[in-house]
């Protein structure tokens, strides 16, 4: 029965229904079987957010605040009370939203909260449908179980990994490979769910996810494919402040290679649109600017003086509005910072790895190798 809006007492269900985190996200069964309710206030949501779950909270963040000082200074009934009082001019609208989320979705519904207790239980109450059950541990044993699954499923499945020089476009190369590959062969775009190009100069307005919500993204990814053959983008440690998970890192380079190969011009091109003129789109010429300088500075040590200095200059010759989207005006320091940054690292990083390389060459060449793959 929903709880009244002056009631003072935890609302409590008899035998909830529960279902386990393995019947929300099924090995290999492609999507999540469930559309996830997440009653989490926005702050644990930032934090450590759930793959395809939609986030309305039955506290907001304010609200879960003054409710955790009181559990701290007056014990759970005061607490509950005043969760409650909080609540009640908000209960209706947010009540309804979980309705609207249930009838929209083309699967079963469930809710979650931290840890499956008191939120998600009172949600069930409030919301009144019978059908709609609460996730077993909620969303830290959703985490754990993908956690889990996402390191088993790399020591079972084959990996392997297209590597190239910055520029060359391995992750346009996964993006066409997911069109090619059979369904049990997963092209895993790291950069992608990581909302990072993985370079100095590789992040995105919107920022990142916070290091717990990447890691069950990729969780999620990986465990809903299941896949026998999975395809990785060559990666550092980190995609830029997102530290890529050891046995995922250890796979990359103990794997077979596969080495797309573009000329320099062609990456000069690539870099220019990903770095500048995409950016400016988006943003402005200023901001760009100041953003490119910012990150050549930081590049000082390794790039050297002198370089750093020429890159500097071209850059500021390059920002004018008759040649800011010009190729010509950006390929001066874009070559700088391929041949004496970029490159030297990469070929470092292959000498010592030592990795057998399965095929090389252009993208059509790689595609087309690929397509006759029996995997």
């Amino acid at each position: 029965m929903p709880v009244t809006s002056n009631s003072t007492s935890l609302p409590v269900q008899k035998d909830p229904v529960q279902i386990d985190p393995a019947d929300v996200f099924p090995l290999g069964g492609k999507q999540p079987a469930f559309q996830l309710l997440d009653v989490r206030a926005p702050v644990e949501v930032q934090r450590c957010g759930i793959p395809g779950a939609v986030a309305l909270p039955i506290l907001n963040d304010e609200e879960r605040a003054a409710v955790g000082t009181c559990y701290r200074t007056k014990g759970q009934r005061a607490a509950v009370a005043l969760g409650v009082a909080l609540t009640a001019p908000h209960r209706e609208s947010r009540v309804s939203a979980w309705r609207e989320a249930s009838v929209a979705s083309d699967r079963p519904v469930a809710f979650a909260c931290w840890r499956g207790g008191q939120r998600s239980g009172i949600a069930m109450q409030w919301l009144g449908d019978a059908g709609v059950p609460r996730v077993q541990g909620g969303t830290k044993a959703l985490r754990r179980y993908l956690m889990a699954g996402l390191e088993s499923q790399f020591e079972s499945t084959r990996s392997m990994v297209i590597s190239g020089l910055t520029g060359c476009g391995k992750t346009d190369l996964l993006h066409e490979l997911v069109k090619l590959v059979p369904q049990d062969v997963l092209a895993l775009d790291l950069e992608g769910l990581a909302n990072h190009r993985g370079s100095a100069f590789g992040g995105f307005p919107v920022g990142q996810p916070s290091q717990q919500t990447f890691e069950n993204e990729l969780a999620a990814t990986v465990h809903l494919a299941a896949p026998r053959v999975t395809l990785l983008e060559d990666e550092a440690r980190y995609v830029g402040r997102l530290e890529v998970p050891e046995y995922i890192y250890t796979a990359t380079k103990q794997s077979p290679v596969v080495m797309l190969e573009a000329t320099q011009s062609e990456r000069v091109a690539r870099i220019a649109r990903e770095y500048v003129f995409e950016p400016t789109e988006l943003s402005s010429r200023a901001v760009v600017r100041e953003d490119l300088e910012v990150n050549l500075n930081k590049l000082a040590k390794r790039l050297g003086g002198v370089r750093t200095a020429e890159c500097l200059a071209a850059l500021q010759f390059a920002d004018h509005e008759d040649r800011w989207l010009s190729m010509d005006a950006h390929a001066p320091w874009i070559d700088i910072l391929l041949l004496h940054y970029y490159d030297k690292f990469y070929e470092r990083a292959m000498t010592r790895l030592a990795r057998p390389i399965a095929f090389r060459g252009s993208a059509d060449e790689v595609l087309a190798w690929f397509a006759d793959q029996a995997f």
